[in-house]
């Protein structure tokens, strides 16, 4: 089962986030498409899983490429959003001093 379909942690998600899926691992962009440079920065290496978090005014705020492993994972991520833990550090420096 993913993480993210988790009963506590699509709980959460859902309450606290807008999602939307997109999968740009099959789409080809020339240069002059405009989506082009909207993938781009969103996706630069075409890594998946992505879960990019924008803040009210559409700035990221928040990326984490590669999935999550585990549930506790995906509860860290949580607080680290809602919380605004980004202003002050990155999602890997705050799980390891949640986790000691």
């Amino acid at each position: 089962m993913s993480v993210l379909r988790k009963p506590e942690v699509s709980a959460k998600f859902i309450r606290n986030y807008v999602g939307a899926h997109a999968d740009f691992g099959e789409l080809e962009l020339d240069e002059d498409d405009p989506r082009h440079a909207m993938v781009r920065r969103h996706n630069p290496r075409k890594l998946r899983p992505v879960l990019v978090f924008l803040d009210g005014q559409g700035k990221e705020v928040a990326r984490l490429s590669g999935g999550l492993k585990s549930k506790e994972d995906a509860l860290l991520l949580d607080r680290f959003v809602t919380e605004k833990r980004y202003r002050k550090s990155d999602f890997s420096t705050f799980k390891a001093t949640q986790r000691g």
